[in-house]
C-alpha cells in the first residue's frame, strides 16, 4: 500500500498530460461522424505503449542500477548530472517565455480525420498513438519516477507489472469518462469539452516549463555543485 500510495499522485499528474488528455478531448470535438471506438482503441495504444516501455525499464534498471550509481556518484557523473539539469532549466525558461508555436491547423485536423473521422483507418488511430507517446518521452518524468519507486520496492515483478498496469489506468480514466459521456450524451457535452480543450491549450505550454524547471532544480540539488552554490551564498 506504501507504493501504491506513492506512484498514484504520480498517475494523477499523467493524467492531463497531451496523449491522455489533450488528444483524446481533441478527438471527442470531431464536429461529425465521430469514431467513439476509435478514441477507446486510441488510449488503448496509448496505455499500452507506456506499459510496455515501463516493463522494459523495469527489466532493465535492476542490471544497472548499480552501476549506474556509481557512474553518477563520480566526479564526471556528477558534473553531466549538474550540466543536465542546468539544460532542463534553460529549456523550461526558454519554452515558457521565448518558444511561440504556430500548429498547421490543416494538417492536425487531417490527422483527426484520419483517426476518429469518417475516413478513420486502424492505420491512422496507431500513427496518431504512436507519435504522442514518442513525443512525450522527453517529458514523462511522473511515469520514470513512477517506475523507480516500483524498482526500489523489492516487490515480486508480477506485482510490480500489476501496479504498473494501474497506473496506466488511472492515466486514461479521465479520457475514458469524457468519452463515455461523449458517447451517452453526445452534443451536449460538447460546451463542456471545448472550454477544457481552450484551458489545455492556454495552459500546455506553461505546465511544461514548469516541468523542464523543476526537475532541473531537483537534479541540480543533487550534486556537489549545487551544495557548494548554497555554501558560497550562505556564507560557510
Amino acid at each position: 500500500m506504501d507504493v501504491l500510495g506513492r506512484i498514484l499522485p504520480l498517475a494523477l499528474l499523467d493524467t492531463v498530460s497531451v496523449s491522455t488528455l489533450a488528444i483524446p478531448v481533441w478527438f471527442l470535438l470531431t464536429p461529425r461522424d465521430l469514431r467513439i471506438g476509435n478514441v477507446c482503441r486510441y488510449l488503448l495504444l496509448v496505455g499500452a505503449g507506456y506499459l510496455a516501455l515501463g516493463l522494459l525499464l523495469l527489466g532493465g534498471l535492476a542490471a544497472v542500477r548499480d552501476p549506474l550509481v556509481d557512474a553518477v556518484r563520480s566526479p564526471a557523473g556528477d558534473a553531466a548530472v549538474a550540466a543536465v539539469g542546468v539544460v532542463l532549466v534553460l529549456i523550461g525558461l526558454w519554452y515558457g517565455f521565448v518558444k511561440r508555436t504556430t500548429a498547421d491547423s490543416g494538417r492536425l485536423t487531417r490527422w483527426r480525420e484520419a483517426a476518429v473521422g469518417r475516413e478513420a483507418t486502424a492505420r491512422g488511430v496507431v500513427t496518431v498513438a504512436l507519435v504522442a507517446v514518442a513525443l512525450e518521452i522527453a517529458t514523462m518524468f511522473p511515469y520514470l519516477a513512477a517506475v523507480d519507486v516500483l524498482d526500489r520496492s523489492r516487490l515480486p515483478w508480477a506485482e510490480q507489472a500489476a501496479l504498473l498496469a494501474l497506473y496506466c489506468l488511472v492515466m486514461v480514466a479521465p479520457a475514458l469518462l469524457a468519452t463515455l459521456a461523449r458517447l451517452v450524451a453526445g452534443q451536449a457535452v460538447l460546451p463542456a469539452l471545448t472550454w477544457l480543450d481552450s484551458w489545455i491549450r492556454k495552459n500546455a505550454r506553461e505546465n511544461t516549463a514548469w516541468l523542464f524547471g523543476i526537475v532541473g532544480v531537483l537534479l541540480l540539488s543533487t550534486t556537489t555543485l549545487y551544495e557548494r552554490g548554497m555554501h558560497h551564498l550562505s556564507g560557510n
